[in-house]
């Protein structure tokens, strides 16, 4: 198992292409097909490209599964893509294919994310620390006794006990996921939920 940190994520996004090559490859290669082949390749750089935009690319729980679930969604989107050569003309082949990709990068990229990720993501598209609540993690840490934002959290207590609970063991304490799971017994999701609904309840508050 490679280690959690930004390079290991990035030699692992290296392997995943290096992979997906070889498979996009072998699935044009017998019968040969040079435009599916070139069809399928460009997916690649696309995927990754759009997964950047978008800016929030997820892992399944595990290297393990997030290395499965990768190579599964990639040869059916290879095996969609030599279908629609074959049954449309090369023009409507591509924009099917691009249009899938999108929408497949779309979900991944917006769903919750199922592990706890510090900004350690596939390919090091963000810093190391980069968290999406980075802006009050900041605020937090040099504004940790701030009349304002005392007065936010204690409103945020007094309105939901749960929620403020997962607040501070993520904003305050700096638990993990997995540490919030076991101790709060909620599924993962949930807690991304709700800590989002904090994060942004706390950016209103204190009018970041």
């Amino acid at each position: 198992m490679l280690n959690y940190d930004k390079l290991s994520y990035r030699a692992y996004g290296n392997v995943m292409i290096f992979a997906l090559i070889v498979i996009a490859l072998l699935m044009n290669c017998f019968p040969f097909s040079f435009k599916g082949l070139v069809l399928c390749l460009v997916q690649i750089p696309w995927y990754l490209y759009v997964r950047f935009i978008f800016n929030e690319p997820i892992h399944a729980n595990g290297l393990n599964r997030c290395c499965v679930a990768t190579i599964v969604f990639f040869m059916l989107l290879f095996i969609s893509a030599k279908a629609m050569l074959f049954l449309i003309d090369n023009k409507l082949a591509c924009i099917f294919t691009f249009s899938l990709t999108m929408l497949c990068c779309y979900l991944t990229s917006t769903m919750p994310n199922v592990q706890e990720q510090k900004g350690k993501l596939f390919y090091g598209y963000k810093k190391h620390d980069e968290s999406k609540y980075q802006k009050l993690i900041d605020y937090i840490k040099f504004n940790g006794i701030d009349p304002m934002l005392l007065e936010a959290e204690k409103r945020l207590a007094e309105i939901d006990t749960q929620s403020y609970l997962l607040y501070k063991r993520k904003f305050r304490e700096d638990k993990t996921f997995q540490e919030m799971v076991d101790e709060f017994d909620i599924d993962n999701p949930r807690i991304v939920e709700i800590l989002d609904k904090d994060y942004f309840y706390m950016i209103g508050a204190l009018k970041l």
